[in-house]
């Protein structure tokens, strides 16, 4: 369980490992032309005015978001099949460091290194059961998976009677008593907007209405894809062991409750056991680009993830390499700034301890901010636009939007410089950007540096073991990242004062994007 996190000298160590990763990538990148469906991606042409930046392969950078997942994949069949991913303090996450390390060596960055950090205690549920009895028949509830830092069982399980309240709104408890039973809750998701805090969406609040009210146990349905995909939710902060579940177990035990005789209701077997392991390690990952100054433009994305974590943040740390490999070319003379790139351990690790990565950065502000004219957050850039039309997924030709932050209303400068490049590159996005403080690892820093992020996600298979390399358009990381490298190329054109605060806080700029 036990990270450990080596220096860049030994990445030779995983070649090997690296080389059949990029042997399966290239294997199926054949197949990054088309949506999941066939259908062939939408490619936005390149103004001649921008050529240069067709420099910048979307198909190239595609295969990076597989060896992520294959990084992922090597940690599940390590022994770890329920509780996988690029999971912050294992070994996956080592791993993870050592392959982006290696990139930025090839690529051509200086100052390549892998920078531990201590972590905190961290949840680790061993393994869990979870088995529904109705009538003499058992079935596993096999989409069940544990919220983030849920409590566990004792090593003899609960054996609890199922009770459902619908979608958990103060009316469905009237005339129900959910004391000391396992309470399912369906239809209740979290929204689309990155906007809304985790603990304020519609399943929170039903959560926690039933954890108050003495339930035993807790279990949601994931309701946004067909079928029976696993979902890794974050902190619900309840009290009882508290499970996702997919969307046909959802409506198998709802079926269960409905049809089961009066006085015998089904029961809920759950077993699972928790621990907060200590002294593991995490990392940061640098590379650099010197400019012809001192000052600094900073990329960073956090490497973390549950499952295969394709799009979260698969799709980030590939575009960051896209990125690098694009200004690696770039005369040093005609780089204004140095650029930093950094990949930091994340922040699905949630709850106390958590984001060691940005809480050093962010310590160090002074020695390493006070020349930065941009800090540019890739969060989950690309991803599959999806609808459902009669019970089935189907996949649109082009990228899902997103939503964006550049800088906020007292950087208009800024705002237009992202909305103009987003423009000209096809990135789909919102209208307007968001004013509010952006969320994710630009958080602690978006305050005192010019900050960027653009999530390019509608949470469909977010967090998901659906969210695999085939849900990330190669369409999407070409646009963002040939928009990012036009920004940054306008951003050297400004000194460091026409990045500050206009003189009135609350000014708006009239930026948009398509």
């Amino acid at each position: 369980m036990r990270a450990k996190v080596i220096t860049f000298s030994a990445a030779a160590r995983v070649l090997a490992v690296l080389a059949l990763a990029s042997h399966v990538a290239q294997a199926r990148a054949a197949a990054a032309d088309e949506t999941p469906a066939g259908v062939a991606y939408l490619q936005w042409p390149l103004p001649a005015s921008d050529s240069a930046y067709g420099a910048i392969d979307g198909k190239r950078i595609w295969p990076y978001v597989v060896q992520q997942a294959e990084i992922s994949r090597h940690y599940r069949d390590q022994g770890h099949p329920q509780f996988w991913g690029r999971i912050i303090g294992t070994s996956g996450d080592a791993e993870d460091a050592r392959w982006l390390a290696d990139n930025f060596a090839r690529i051509g960055l200086s100052n390549v290194h892998i920078q531990s950090l201590d972590l905190e205690p961290q949840w680790f549920p061993q393994s869990w059961e979870v088995s529904v009895t109705s009538g003499g028949t058992v079935a596993a509830l096999t989409s069940a998976q544990p919220v983030y830092r849920s409590p566990g069982t004792q090593a003899t399980g609960l054996d609890l009677q199922a009770i459902y309240v619908g979608e958990g709104t103060p009316a469905d408890f009237l005339g129900r008593d959910v004391r000391g039973k396992a309470v399912f809750i369906t239809g209740v998701n979290r929204t689309n907007s990155p906007e809304v805090p985790a603990a304020e969406t519609p399943q929170a609040v039903a959560l926690h209405l039933a954890d108050s009210k003495g339930a035993a146990a807790l279990f949601f349905a994931y309701t946004k894809l067909p079928g029976n995909v696993k979902y890794q939710a974050y902190p619900t902060n309840t009290s009882v062991p508290t499970f996702v579940l997919g969307r046909d177990d959802g409506r198998a035990i709802e079926e269960m409750i409905a049809r089961a005789p009066a006085g015998d209701p089904p029961h809920v077997s759950i077993r699972m056991g928790v621990q907060m392991v200590p002294h593991l390690k995490t990392a940061l990952v640098w590379g650099t680009l010197p400019g012809a100054t001192e000052e600094t433009i900073y990329v960073i994305g956090h490497r973390d993830g549950w499952f295969d974590a394709a799009g979260d943040n698969g799709s980030g740390i590939a575009s960051m390499l896209g990125l690098a490999q694009y200004f690696a070319k770039v005369a040093k003379s005609q780089r204004r700034r140095a650029i930093v790139f950094i990949g930091i351990d994340g922040h699905h690790n949630s709850g106390p301890g958590a984001a060691a990565g940005d809480r050093w950065l962010a310590d160090h502000r002074r020695a390493l901010f006070t020349k930065t004219a941009l800090m540019l957050n890739d969060e989950h850039v690309s991803d599959a636009l999806t609808y459902q039309f009669g019970g089935q997924l189907g996949f649109a030709n082009v990228p899902a939007p997103g939503a964006w932050y550049a800088g906020g209303p007292t950087r208009p400068r800024l705002e237009q410089i992202v909305a103009d490049a987003f423009q000209e590159f096809g990135v789909p996005a919102w209208k307007r950007p968001s004013d509010k403080p952006p969320a994710g690892d630009l958080g602690p820093f978006y305050s005192f540096v010019p900050g960027l992020v653009y999530q390019a996600n509608d949470f469909i298979f977010f967090h998901t073991d659906a969210n695999t390399p085939e849900t990330v358009p190669w369409t999407g990381l070409e646009a963002i990242t040939r928009a990012d490298a036009k920004i940054i190329d306008e951003v050297n054109k400004l000194d460091l004062r026409d990045l500050q605060p206009t003189a009135d806080p609350g000014a708006r700029s009239s930026a948009s994007a398509p």
